[in-house]
C-alpha cells in the first residue's frame, strides 16, 4: 500500500493498531439501518458517539490528561477518520463532528479551561462548537457583525452566528466576536460561552442535503454577559481571536481532506463490488473497457489523495509544535482540502454512473455518499477561499514549489 512509504517507522505500529481499532469499531457498530434512521430523522447518534469516546476515538491526539486518546501523531486521527467515513459516511461524520472546534481550546485555552471543558467532550458525553460564520459574511471572518462590548470585568455579546455545527446539541463552545471594531480583524476575540446563559438562543436548522445526523444551528446572542475569565486563553488573548481561528482552520481544513478521502473510498468500494456482480451484455460490467476506465481513474485519484492527506497530517505534527509558519500551513491545508474534496466529487459521481439507475436510489447508498460529501467543498472555507489562500501564500513567499 502506497501510504506505508509516507509513514515514519516510529509510527507504524501505532497506526496499524489505530486502523484496526477504528475498523473493528465501525464493523461492529455502524449498521445500514442506523445510518438510514439517522439520515431520515436528522438526529445525532448519542449512543454511538459515547461508545467512540470510551475508546478514545473522538479526540485521538489530545493528551490523556484532558480525556483524549493520546496518539503521538495527527496521522492517527486521519486514519480513524478514513476508516470511520469509509465504513459509513453518515455515521462516521457524526462521530467526528461531535468535537468540532475542540482543538482550538486545546491549543489556545488556559489550563483551567482545558481541564474543565475538554474531557466531557473527549469522552463522548458532550458535543462542542466553534462559531465563526455569520449570515452577512459567510467565509469572510475578516469582518464580523457579532460584537463584544467591554463593561467592567464582563463583555456583552450581541450578534448572530449561523450554520454552526453542534449548536443544537452542545452545552458550550467558542464564539468569535469583535471586541474593538476600529481595529477590524485585529480586534477580534474568542470567548467560551454556555448555551443556557441568559441571552443565548439556539435555533436548529433542518433540511440539510447531507450529513443530516450532524446537527447545525443558528446562535443568537442578545446581551450575553461573559466574564473576562471566559476569554479563550485568558485576558492576554484579547484581540487575538482572528489569528487563533486561522491557526485552527489550518488543522480543520486538513482534517476535511481525510473526511473526503474516506468518502471517496466508500464510493469506490460500492462501485467496485457492483461492477463485479452486475451482468450486462452477457458479462460482468467490470469487463467493459469504459467501466474499467472509470475504476482506474477513481483508483488514481484516491491513491494520490491519500498521499496528500497523509503528508499534510504529518506536517501538522510540526505545525502544532510551532515548527511550521502558519501561512505555510495554510497553503498546505488549502491544497489538501481543495484537491481531495474536488476530486472526491468526481470519484463519487463515477460511482453513481457505474451503478446506473441504482446509483440514484437510496437502496444502493451512493446517493447518500454524494449528499454527505457535497458540503466538504464549502465548510471550513469554500474551495474558492482556499484557492485565494494558496495563491496568497505563493505570492508572499510562504510556499514554494
Amino acid at each position: 500500500m502506497s501510504e506505508w512509504y509516507l509513514i515514519p517507522e516510529q509510527y507504524r505500529s501505532e497506526i496499524e493498531l489505530v486502523r484496526k481499532t477504528a475498523r473493528e469499531f465501525a464493523q461492529r457498530y455502524f449498521t445500514r439501518e442506523l445510518a438510514h434512521e439517522i439520515d431520515k430523522r436528522e438526529e445525532f447518534p448519542w449512543e454511538l458517539y459515547k461508545k467512540a469516546g470510551e475508546l478514545g476515538l473522538i479526540s485521538p491526539t489530545i493528551p490523556p490528561e484532558y480525556g483524549g486518546g493520546g496518539l503521538s501523531t495527527e496521522l492517527g486521527g486521519a486514519v480513524i477518520t478514513e476508516e470511520f467515513v469509509r465504513a459509513d459516511t453518515t455515521l462516521g461524520q457524526c462521530i467526528l463532528s461531535g468535537a468540532f472546534g475542540l482543538f482550538t481550546l486545546y491549543l489556545f485555552g488556559t489550563e483551567e479551561q482545558k481541564k474543565e471543558y475538554i474531557p466531557p467532550v473527549a469522552r463522548g458525553e458532550k458535543t462542542f462548537f466553534l462559531a465563526l460564520t455569520e449570515p452577512e459574511h459567510g467565509s469572510d471572518i475578516t469582518e464580523l457583525s457579532t460584537t463584544a462590548k467591554k463593561e467592567g470585568d464582563y463583555f456583552v455579546l450581541k450578534g448572530i452566528k449561523t450554520y454552526i455545527t453542534n449548536a443544537p446539541t452542545a452545552e458550550y463552545g467558542i464564539v468569535l466576536a469583535q471586541t474593538e471594531p476600529e481595529k477590524k480583524y485585529r480586534g477580534q476575540t474568542l470567548f467560551l460561552i454556555h448555551t443556557d446563559w441568559p441571552g443565548v438562543e439556539i435555533k436548529p436548522l433542518k433540511g440539510k442535503m447531507g450529513q443530516r445526523g450532524s446537527p447545525i444551528g443558528e446562535i443568537r446572542l442578545d446581551g450575553v454577559k461573559v466574564h473576562k475569565d471566559y476569554i479563550v486563553g485568558g485576558i492576554e488573548e484579547l484581540n487575538k481571536g482572528f489569528y487563533r481561528a486561522l491557526q485552527y482552520l489550518n488543522i480543520g481544513r486538513t482534517h476535511v481532506g481525510a473526511v473526503a478521502l474516506g468518502m471517496m473510498l466508500s464510493a469506490f468500494d460500492k462501485a467496485f463490488e457492483f461492477a463485479q456482480k452486475r451482468v450486462q451484455f452477457g458479462k460482468p460490467i467490470i469487463e467493459h473497457q469504459l467501466i474499467q476506465q472509470k475504476l482506474a481513474e477513481m483508483v488514481q485519484l484516491i491513491d494520490i489523495s491519500k498521499l496528500a492527506v497523509y503528508r499534510a497530517h504529518l506536517i501538522l505534527d510540526d505545525y502544532i509544535k510551532g515548527k511550521i509558519e502558519p501561512r505555510t500551513m495554510a497553503a498546505i491545508s488549502s491544497i489538501t482540502k481543495t484537491f481531495v474534496t474536488e476530486n472526491a466529487t468526481k470519484v463519487i459521481d463515477y460511482a453513481i454512473q457505474i451503478l446506473g439507475g441504482g446509483g440514484y436510489m437510496e437502496e444502493f447508498e451512493v446517493e447518500r455518499i454524494w449528499r454527505d460529501h457535497r458540503v466538504t467543498r464549502i465548510y471550513e472555507g469554500t474551495t474558492e477561499i482556499n484557492i485565494l489562500t494558496i495563491v496568497d501564500a505563493i505570492r508572499r513567499g510562504f510556499y514554494t514549489l
